[in-house]
């Protein structure tokens, strides 16, 4: 981006004045451009006093450059640099010169502040809104940085509670097939059947865990699905355990399904129900075993 400095004689032409520490700033930035950086330039080449200030001012520059972290500030920070540098320079018009036959501009400072500024004062305001584009610039980085954090942290969370349940249903399911108390009931169909489909059920009554695995099981029309039911042996009306669908082959499962425990089991059956599954069983069964 390039600021137009009012219009000023040449500094290579006789009568030529030093560079202003406004200007020494500006250039310094490079934040001159056209036939004011050129004549700057050429200034400085006949000027040692001029260089001398110019080196100053690039010094302090790099120094504050190596103290903040070389991020590119957002368009918002360069638009208030923009808004501080147009209070700062303000152009004034001055009445034509006979002897050029042209308008002539120079710098005025504001009506608020002296007419000339130290070259220390001037340069200090500069830093400070290059500290201030810095300094946002690493917060917005680091602000950044934090929400990523937290993301990072909240999916590990989500995926570690998943890990447990899945951790904690595995050993239930283990402990079920294990456990020397449960009743193991092979379910089968009354012939005559296509294919004799198979039911195999391993329950325990005192926790009521049940595990159901079958095989050959006929295809189902649209609408219908299979239902599980436990017959309880003091004879109270059968209990539903779980509607299912069987795969292409043939083959389903029920995994531990919710069952009152402590209810013991005098038989097993499988019914074809509508879907959604029903209270009572609709006779007969397609699979029973006791």
């Amino acid at each position: 981006m390039s600021y137009i400095l009012p219009a000023s004689p040449p500094a290579n032409r006789p009568g030529t004045r030093h560079a202003s520490p406004e200007e020494l700033v500006l250039y310094a930035l490079q934040f001159l451009a056209g036939d004011q950086a050129a004549d700057l330039t050429h200034h400085f080449e006949h000027c040692a006093e001029c260089l001398s200030e110019l080196s100053l001012v690039e010094g302090d520059l790099a120094a504050c450059a190596f103290s903040v972290e070389p991020y590119s500030p957002p368009a918002l920070a360069r638009q208030r640099l923009r808004t501080q540098i147009a209070r700062e320079i303000r152009i004034v018009a001055q009445p034509t010169l006979a002897a050029f036959g042209r308008n002539v501009s120079i710098l005025a400072p504001p009506e608020d502040e002296p007419p000339k500024r130290s070259r220390a004062l001037t340069l200090l305001g500069w830093l400070g809104w290059i500290l201030f584009a810095g300094l946002a610039v690493a917060g917005a980085k680091f602000y950044r940085q934090d929400a990523a954090q937290s993301a990072h942290l909240g999916v590990q969370s989500s995926e570690l509670a998943r890990l447990n349940a899945d951790s904690a249903r595995a050993h239930q399911l283990l402990d079920a097939l294990t456990d020397p108390d449960a009743a193991r009931v092979t379910l089968t169909a009354k012939p005559p059947a296509k294919a004799q489909p198979l039911g195999r059920v391993t329950f325990n009554p005192a926790n009521g865990s049940l595990i159901f695995l079958a095989d050959d099981l006929d295809p189902l029309v649209t609408g219908k699905v299979y239902e599980l039911w436990l017959v309880p042996a003091d004879g109270r009306n059968p209990i539903p355990a779980a509607v299912f669908h069987p795969d292409n082959h043939g083959n389903a499962s029920v995994i531990l399904p919710s069952l009152p425990a402590g209810v013991p089991a005098r038989n097993f059956g499988v019914t074809v129900e509508d879907e959604g599954g029903a209270q009572t069983p609709t006779l007969p069964f397609v699979l029973a075993g006791n």
